[in-house]
Parts: structure tokens; sequence; C-alpha cells
């Protein structure tokens, strides 16, 4: 009996980041953000169509992301290159079941669309750049150490990171990927707990994001 050979995984990609750091930043700014930085977040890319071989649309997204992006058109896939970029991961694959969920929420605000249909043959691992911008938010209280009296501070001021989800593709605001690169950003910091390099480990699940 022949024994099966390994599928080598599929080359890395990238949707191209059109927005640079000298657009990015203003635009970053103007939502607070102190101090940014680039990254890349990996997302699953479905099409959308009445064909395979011919995509109108993309839907991009992961397991724990509460809806999908939409990108029109081609995807413009390049192949990922070392830069000093933080690498998150985005989630697992969704099903293709989750996929038509996302899609029907978008045939129902765009009914001239409805005869397009998820091809699921199409789905595929891409990273969709980002800008991330950290601000200092509104002070906040924790329980001070154990021990002190009642008459010591029990409770001692510390500040919230905000976290601001900035597109590479577009510069809008994206808000909707909060929850996955929260997850990436929470694996990097299991990874390697005592990394100082990235300002991330400081942001908090309850930050808000524009967008």
């Amino acid at each position: 009996m022949a024994e099966r050979k390994a599928v080598p995984p599929e080359p890395l990609v990238r949707l191209p980041r059109r927005v640079n750091a000298t657009d990015a930043e203003p635009r970053l700014r103007r939502f607070g953000a102190e101090r940014f930085e680039p990254a890349w977040l990996s997302l699953w890319a479905v099409a959308i169509g009445r064909e395979a071989a011919t995509p109108l649309a993309w839907l991009l997204a992961a397991e724990n992301l509460p809806r999908a992006l939409l990108v029109a058109g081609e995807l413009d896939l390049q192949p990922a290159e070392d830069d000093d970029a933080l690498a998150l991961g985005g989630g697992q694959r969704p099903t293709v079941a989750q996929f038509e969920r996302w899609w029907l929420w978008e045939r129902l605000a765009r009914p001239r669309r409805w005869s397009l249909r998820v091809q699921p043959s199409t789905m595929r691992a891409v990273e969709l750049p980002l800008w991330l911008g950290y601000s200092q938010g509104r002070p906040g209280y924790s329980q001070g150490r154990p021990g002190y009296s009642q008459g010591q501070q029990s409770y001692r001021q510390r500040r919230q990171t905000r976290l601001i989800v900035l597109s590479g593709l577009s510069g809008e605001a994206l808000g909707a990927l909060k929850p996955a690169v929260l997850a990436g950003l929470r694996d990097c910091l299991n990874a390697k707990p005592y990394a100082t390099n990235h300002t991330s480990r400081q942001v908090r699940d309850d930050d808000p994001v524009p967008g």
C-alpha cells in the first residue's frame, strides 16, 4: 500500500498595505492614539459570486469575529515578506455554514446581490494589513497589595490602554475586528510572557474601539 504524502501548506499571502505610516499616523492621532504600530491579522477569505472562477467579492472573517468584512472585486494577493510588523492570528477557520450566515446578513442589506453565493472551494488564509494605535484611556482603580491596613491606600490608580484598529487598505477604523485583534494580542502575550517590545501587552478587553 503506497504511503500517503503530506500535502505542503499553501504559501502565506497578504493583501497589500496601501496606507503607510505617514498617512496612518495623523488618522490615528485624530482618534487619540499616542503610539502606533503596523500589524498583520490572519483571516480566512471565501469568494462570493455565481461561479467560483469569477468572484465578484470576498468575505474575510475568523471564527471569533461577530461579522465578516466584505471586499469587492478580486483580492490583490502578494507573497508574505519578513518585516517588523506584528503578526496576529485571527482565529480558527470558520465553517462554510458560518460564512453562509454572514453572507445572509450582507444580502439582506443589499438585495441586488441576492443571486450571489458563497463559493466554498475558494476558501484560503490571507493576512490583512492593519495599523494599531494605543492611547491612555480614563483612569481606573485596582486592588492594592494584600496586607495593607485600613488606613493605608487599598486602591491604586491606573490607566487602561485604549486600542484603535485602522485598516491598512483604506485607512478606515475597523471596530468589528477588535475581538480577533485582542485574541491575537493575548496569544502573543501567552507565547512570550516576558516580551516588552510591543505596547499591545497593556490593552484590555473592555477598551473601546472607534468604528
